[in-house]
């Protein structure tokens, strides 16, 4: 006899609630957003940054059911979430390395302190790593100017960075992390 899962009351009301074939009570948590901002599509941004709350990411199936909901063509949905880098739409770790690339800390290193966190974590800017603890991201200012080069980890900030003390934060200071 095989042993069945169990699927709570509340969460079988969820799946109805969606019109998503899917069945995924979180596309009716976003059904619920998109209602609230009464699928205005000059709320975009807000429904896109909900939904990537979410769902942690935004796959090409939530981006497609947010164009259709808020009847915009996928190519403008598309368009607003590549070109702000606060969305992704790979998924990410659970902690993001975001490498400064302002000229201040372009100027005194980023571009090697990047290629140095690439080589210490064996990943590329985007990716995450396999354990899927850490992401490597860039950005055009983390507001650490000071410090610079510097990166954010989270909501920590590491400064004054050179490629040899990558190896010493990546082997000491990231350990938090994972």
């Amino acid at each position: 006899m095989s042993e069945q899962k169990q699927i709570s009351h509340s969460a079988r009301l969820a799946t109805l609630d969606t019109t998503h074939p899917s069945g995924d009570p979180r596309f009716a948590d976003l059904d619920r957003t998109m209602e609230s901002y009464n699928f205005d599509p000059t709320s975009l941004i807000q429904i896109l940054h909900a939904a990537q709350q979410m769902f942690g990411y935004l796959s090409a199936d939530v981006l497609r059911y947010i164009s259709t909901s808020l009847k915009l063509p996928i190519s403008h949905v598309y368009g607003v979430v590549t070109f702000y880098h606060l969305f992704t739409m790979k998924p990410r770790g659970k902690h993001q390395i975001m490498v400064c690339r302002g000229t201040g800390c372009h100027v005194r290193g980023a571009t090697q302190v990047l290629e140095a966190l690439q080589k210490e974590l064996g990943i590329r800017e985007g990716e995450t790593t396999k354990d899927g603890l850490l992401s490597l991201a860039t950005a055009r200012c983390i507001g650490a100017c000071a410090l610079a080069p510097a990166i954010s980890v989270d909501d920590d900030v590491y400064g004054k960075l050179s490629p040899d003390k990558v190896k010493d934060l990546v082997k000491n200071d990231l350990k938090k992390y994972v």
